[in-house]
Parts: structure tokens; C-alpha cells; sequence
């Protein structure tokens, strides 16, 4: 098994299923003992997935454990890994409407782009309103590069200027001259 968290690897392991069991259910202690032996081990990865492609994440997010969910972000899982009918575990939260882990997977990284094996991104699996709305703002931010943010300070210094080292003048300690002579 691998060290690295950003490659799902399939589960060929007897003890994987106990992170898989431990989202599925939300078990905290079972996830979290889960982790500790792996990590003594140099074993543990966020991303491994089971004979069906999906992740421990695809099974929090499928049945709304937040715990669980936000522990595996925490360590690694990428909300971007498709299982075998092109699901990520966005595909899951969006489809059961719980907009508390749609939020923590976005907040994360996940691509509300990445569409199934059915040509359906998250925001055409929608059914709420405010999930919709969830989204598009995710697919606005998504698209808005830091040159499309207006410079809104009061300076109107250029990048070039901004890297000047500061020179005091003695304009800079006026207020402070007058203060001491108010004595």
C-alpha cells in the first residue's frame, strides 16, 4: 500500500474494510483506532477505495456523517476521486441534499465540474434551491482569477511600487510631536 494521499489504491487489505464500515456508520472511535494503527504503521491513506471505486469519503458523504467526512478532508481524501459509474463523493452529498458536507467538500477542493458516467455534474443531480445556489456560486468562485477582483484599498499604488522598502518622512511622526507638546 502507499503513502501517498492523492492516488486511490484498491483495497486488498481485510482491515480497509474497517475504514470503509467506520464512514458508512460514522464509528469515531472505530475510524480513529482505525488511523492510529495505520499511522504507526506508515500505512494510512485517505484515498484507498474498494472493489466498487469508492473512497471512505463516498460512504460519510452518501450517509451524511459530518464527523466523519470533515476528519477524512482533515487527512488527505480527495473529493475528486470517481468511482466506477464516475460518482465523487460531491455526486453523493449533492444527491441526498446535505449542504453542510457539500460546503466542507467545496471548501476543500472538490470540482463541481467532474461529471458521472451519466454526463451529470453535481449541480444537474441538485434538487434544493439553496443547494443549487451552493453551487453555481462554487462554479462563479471557480471561475474568478484574482485579476477579475477589483482592487478596492485606498492606495493606488502598483505591484511595483508595493515592494519599495518604506523611507519615514518626517510627516509620518507630525501627530506624535503634537502630542508630546499637549503635556
Amino acid at each position: 500500500m502507499s503513502e501517498d494521499n492523492n492516488n486511490p489504491i484498491q483495497d486488498d487489505d481485510v482491515e480497509d474494510e474497517i475504514l470503509f464500515a467506520a464512514a458508512r456508520k460514522n464509528h469515531l472511535a472505530m475510524f480513529d483506532e482505525y488511523y492510529q494503527q495505520r499511522k504507526k504503521q506508515n500505512k494510512f491513506n485517505a484515498n484507498i477505495v474498494d472493489h466498487m471505486g469508492n473512497t471512505a469519503l463516498h460512504y460519510s458523504c452518501t450517509f451524511g456523517h459530518f464527523d466523519i467526512t470533515n476528519k477524512l478532508l482533515e487527512l488527505g481524501a480527495s473529493p475528486n476521486i470517481k468511482n466506477s459509474i464516475g460518482e465523487t463523493a460531491l455526486h453523493k452529498a449533492v444527491w441526498k441534499n446535505y449542504y453542510e458536507i457539500v460546503q466542507a467538500l467545496i471548501e476543500n477542493g472538490a470540482d463541481v465540474t467532474i461529471t458521472d458516467n451519466s454526463k451529470k455534474n453535481a449541480l444537474l443531480l441538485a434538487k434544493s434551491q439553496e443547494m443549487k445556489t451552493l453551487l453555481n456560486q462554487a462554479l462563479l468562485a471557480r471561475n474568478i482569477s484574482n485579476d477579475d477582483v477589483a482592487d478596492d484599498d485606498d492606495d493606488d499604488e502598483d505591484q511595483a511600487a508595493s515592494n519599495k522598502p518604506y523611507k519615514p518622512t518626517a510627516h509620518d511622526h507630525s501627530d506624535m510631536v503634537a502630542d508630546s507638546d499637549d503635556e
